[in-house]
């Protein structure tokens, strides 16, 4: 049993401001910078909205957290993508796992066709090491895209594993 607190092993930070990606933006999430942690969760959480207005979720890399130099982040397939939605809170209130999703070759893109009118979370996995760093890349940004209609989202970095444990007030917040 560790005594360490949870925010000592992990950074939670908003990738962006809470929206109503309402069919003319998305949302363009800010840089995470990985140099200090292992890996980071991509967590989006979303209310529910249109049939066929789905959220799509892209991933980039960049040297710093300007995105110079930024490029897309082919990292996205099999055991890296997560889903947790329903068409109702209740029902996604009732759901007892996560859902795997299965995209065998590695993307930039998750483009799933069934949360346009779901409640629920969506979870992209990524490693420090998935980075381009022969390049310096050090920094990575999700984005969600236009659903094309009402839909209320947030966007959220965890950073896992920092490379160097301190106390929680300490802690690097990725930006």
């Amino acid at each position: 049993m560790s005594n360490s607190k949870g925010l000592e092993r992990l950074q939670v930070v908003l990738a962006g401001e809470p929206a109503d990606v309402d069919g003319t933006s998305g949302l363009t999430g800010d840089y995470f910078d990985l140099s200090a942690y292992e890996r980071v969760m991509c967590v989006c959480a979303f209310g529910d909205g249109t049939a066929a207005s789905d959220l799509d979720m892209l991933v980039y890399q960049a040297s710093d957290n300007g995105g110079t130099g930024a490029k897309v982040l082919n990292a996205l397939q099999t055991g890296r993508i997560y889903t947790m939605y329903s068409t109702t809170y209740a029902l996604y209130a009732a759901l007892t796992g996560w859902t795997k999703v299965t995209q065998a070759t590695a993307d930039e893109q998750y483009t799933p066709t069934d949360n346009g009118e779901a409640v629920g979370v969506m979870v992209l996995e990524l490693k420090a090491d998935d980075l381009d760093n022969a390049n310096s890349f050090t920094h990575i940004r999700c984005d969600l895209s236009d659903p094309g209609a009402a839909k209320i989202a947030a966007l959220l970095y965890i950073g896992l594993d920092p490379k160097t444990a301190t106390l929680p007030e300490l802690m690097d917040t990725g930006f």
